[in-house]
């Protein structure tokens, strides 16, 4: 399939200060195949830097080969600012672009970069080529390809990649700290550059799958380079594949140093490393927010859509949407480690891995139609979010620029259908006309007489007595199709998220004996990004507490009494082979203010 795809450059100052100053979005794929005939001469490295120059041929490749020295672009002549001086550069920062001999060819896809001097960015490294050329552009977009499925090589390249990030300072925004603490960090910054960047990740709004899709692309960028292979594309860790279930085999095999997926414990449990302990399908189970329509409201899980409420930008927030509350917070803290927390999860590198799997069910999820589309809203389309290039400069992106991986950002998913563009604008269009209001308020039915009640590893009991209004309103709201009813879990705190979740019961018939099949289950809750910790900006840390709530309307509608309620959290983790729980490690791990039943006004 060949993909055609628009060059856009443009620029903009943000208001950020520091380095911050000048960033450039990267909206720039390289659409066109650039082709050339030897010789040309690639320089030696500066700093990360090669450049090869090259003068434009008179014409497009489709209509003649360039000449010794030349270069053409597959379907035109140069034109405009391309030609500087009646000649121009290649630069590359993966060590990709070799010399070329006389008389041989070699193919690159490059875009105009105007943070390094206008030179032809190499981005895609083709390689050897010979006339005649095709005036139809055939640069197939990078494929994200499931781990379980990458070649020994691929995995030594990506082993490659991330160790020569690991190796650069935390000074340098390509290296592996900066990267992760972009994320998220307890550590302190040193310059304008990390006080702008750390601490930026975007949790518990509908910012979430944007962000992190972002982050994703450029993290994929300067992999690639400092792998030094042109072909690299990050995978993603399918753990929804019961055979996968398993941490990955090159994140634990070999055991060493020499190995730089590999996170020893306690950094990661010993049990995950070993092969031993698993995930299972009431962790990776995405069935509510695949069956959403709505991406800021509605939905069967959180009244959140698939994607979370609306929200200003903030490091951790509450209106969380059905994905990020099931699978991605519940992954998360069954994994434990790094991984269970957000100030350290990036640090591991299978977090990579999650979250291109995160990101593929997005794809997916708007790829079952029905309506699904990404959100209209335009503070989603058009806040910008500044990360760092492979060239270390600043960029950004917004909402509006990433929904579209193959067309804009140039990588697609190796089980991804045929790609119909117009058919997905026509399907946004129409979603947003259906929308309601994403700015919801909700009225408290009843609230548990236990306050301030502190979790660990052990249940934890909640009763809700219910007075004959709250009851009658209850049911009358649970029989209203427009109405529902939430079970919300108020005020929460944790200074350091467990690794494990809660599975949460509304009037289990034995709450002292609730097993995986009991009826009653509500969903599961899990304290990641419920950390108390300063968002990005503040000083010192927020002491606001979060919550998370789930739809409760059919329990409620099939509940034979309403007397009281009782709401049991049940602590689960990581599984041996045969489906046992392993033991758990926890004591006082968060506090729960509240829980309360409540509905839409």
């Amino acid at each position: 399939m060949s993909i055609r795809h628009c060059l856009l450059s443009y620029s903009a100052i943000l208001g950020l200060g520091g380095s911050f100053a000048h960033a450039d979005t990267a909206q720039l794929v390289p659409a066109y195949p650039l082709y050339c005939q030897g010789p040309l001469t690639t320089s030696a490295p500066s700093g990360r830097e090669t450049t090869t120059h090259f003068v434009w041929a008179s014409t497009g490749a489709g209509a003649a080969a360039p000449k010794a020295g030349q270069c053409a672009w597959a379907d035109r002549a140069s034109r405009g600012s391309e030609i500087i001086n009646g000649g121009n550069v290649i630069c590359d920062f993966s060590s990709s672009m070799k010399s070329v001999a006389a008389n041989t060819y070699v193919e690159v896809g490059v875009m105009r970069d105007p943070q390094v001097n206008d030179c032809m960015h190499l981005f895609r490294y083709v390689g050897a080529t010979h006339p005649p050329f095709s005036a139809v552009p055939a640069l197939e977009p990078f494929t994200r390809r499931s781990v379980a499925n990458l070649s020994a090589a691929e995995i030594a390249s990506l082993r490659k990649g991330v160790q020569v990030m690991m190796s650069r300072p935390v000074t340098d925004p390509t290296s592996y700290a900066f990267q992760a603490n972009i994320h998220g960090t307890s550590a302190n910054p040193t310059d304008p550059a990390e006080s702008a960047s750390w601490n930026n990740c975007e949790h518990g709004s509908f910012f979430f799958t944007a962000w992190h899709r972002m982050y994703l692309y450029y993290f994929d960028r300067i992999l690639r380079a400092a792998a030094g292979d042109p072909d690299l594309a990050l995978p993603y860790w399918n753990w929804q594949d019961p055979a996968q279930y398993a941490l990955p085999t090159p994140f634990r095999s070999p055991a060493n140093a020499s190995n730089s997926l590999y996170i020893a414990a306690p950094n990661r449990p010993a049990a995950l490393d070993a092969g031993a302990a698993l995930l299972d399908a009431s962790v990776t189970n995405s069935s509510a927010a695949d069956a959403d329509t709505g991406f800021e409201t509605g939905g069967t899980l959180t009244g959140f859509g698939f994607g979370g409420g609306t929200s200003a930008p903030a490091q951790f927030n509450t209106p969380y949407g059905d994905l990020e509350t099931q699978p991605h917070n519940i992954v998360h803290s069954t994994l434990g480690g790094l991984m269970s927390d957000p100030i350290t999860a990036a640090q591991d590198p299978i977090f990579w891995l999650h979250h291109a799997q995160v990101d593929r069910l997005w794809n997916r999820w708007i790829q079952e139609g029905g309506g699904r589309a990404d959100s209209t809203d335009a503070a989603w389309l058009n806040t910008k979010f500044t990360f760092y290039d492979e060239a270390q400069h600043p960029v950004y992106l917004t909402g509006q620029e990433i929904v579209d991986t193959v067309g804009q950002l140039n990588y697609r998913f190796d089980d991804d259908p045929a790609f119909h563009k117009e058919e997905r604008e026509k399907e946004v269009h129409g979603a947003a006309a259906e929308r309601t209001a994403a700015n919801q308020e909700f009225k408290t039915l009843a609230t548990s007489t236990q306050t301030l009640t502190e979790l660990g590893a052990k249940p934890a009991r909640f009763d809700v007595p219910l007075a004959a209004p709250a009851r009658d309103e209850m049911r009358s709201f649970a029989a209203a199709p427009a109405k529902r009813v939430f079970l919300r879990i108020d005020d929460v705190h944790t200074d350091k998220p467990p690794g494990f979740y809660y599975a949460v019961y509304l009037n289990p018939p034995d709450p002292n004996k609730i097993e995986a099949n009991s009826p009653g289950f509500v969903g599961n809750f899990s304290l990641f990004s419920m950390r108390t910790h300063p968002a990005h900006g503040e000083t010192p840390a927020a002491t606001h507490g979060f919550s998370a709530q789930f739809d409760v309307t059919r329990l409620v509608r099939s509940s034979p009494s309403l007397e009281n309620a009782t709401v049991v959290l049940v602590p689960r983790g990581l599984v041996n082979s045969d489906g046992q729980q392993l033991p758990l490690e926890g004591q006082n791990v968060g506090v729960i203010g509240a829980v309360r039943f409540v509905t839409t006004q």
